[in-house]
């Protein structure tokens, strides 16, 4: 049941957490350059901290899933977690 079966799901990390998968890579220069262009490639950081509630999983700042260029500027723009721009587009969860 894991994202990353999809393909589309990747862990992302640095030296600065001693390339652990550790919530302090949101803290790190790395995470947070991260956080705030993945978008630009097409990523979303898929389990965002605040957002638990919605996602169902622990925050996740290594965590970045690809949906493309458009969906990735309009889920980070909006700051979105992926359910919550599934729910306003009307689409069915895969």
């Amino acid at each position: 049941q894991s994202e990353h079966q999809t393909g589309l799901a990747v862990d992302v990390s640095s030296p600065s957490v001693g390339y652990q998968l550790s919530s302090d890579y949101g803290r790190m220069t790395e995470g947070k350059w991260l956080a705030e262009h993945a978008y630009q490639f097409g990523f979303i950081l898929r389990f965002p901290e605040g957002k638990e509630h919605i996602t169902g999983y622990q925050y996740e700042p290594w965590h970045i899933r690809y949906v493309g260029p458009a969906a990735a500027k309009e889920i980070y723009e909006q700051g979105l977690t992926l359910e919550e721009f599934l729910q306003q587009n009307d689409i069915e969860s895969r």
